[in-house]
């Protein structure tokens, strides 16, 4: 069954969706050469404290995993596909940097990733 949503609530998930998207966006303009994948992770926590949202990633532990992620958003690098820990690793010139983000506001959800060059 599809549930529709109202305008209203349309709105709601806008403003999230419309969160992480700054996030990410920050999160890639923030990616050069020299940058510690561990500094952008930072980053984005003080965005998503800033903002009062709440990270879907922290203390998500599945059953497949090494216990609760202690990690606000997931940072892949080259041939890591997604959902890499977050590391002590600088970024080096021709790495490819996946950023992966899920936050809640007011009970709504927004879930999106980037790939950066």
């Amino acid at each position: 069954m599809i549930e529709l949503k109202t305008p209203a609530e349309i709105e709601r998930m806008h403003v999230a969706g419309r969160f992480v998207a700054e996030v990410l966006s920050e999160v890639g303009r923030l990616a050069e050469v020299g940058v510690n994948l561990l500094d952008l992770e930072h980053h984005a926590r003080g965005m998503i404290r800033r903002r009062g949202a709440e990270s879907c990633y922290w203390d998500y532990a599945p059953s497949f995993g090494r216990g609760p992620f202690r990690n606000v958003i997931c940072l892949s690098v080259n041939d890591a596909v997604l959902h890499g820990l977050p590391h002590h690793y600088t970024l080096r010139d021709g790495d490819v940097l996946k950023a992966d983000i899920a936050v809640g506001i007011d009970g709504w959800v927004a879930d999106s990733a980037r790939t950066v060059i």
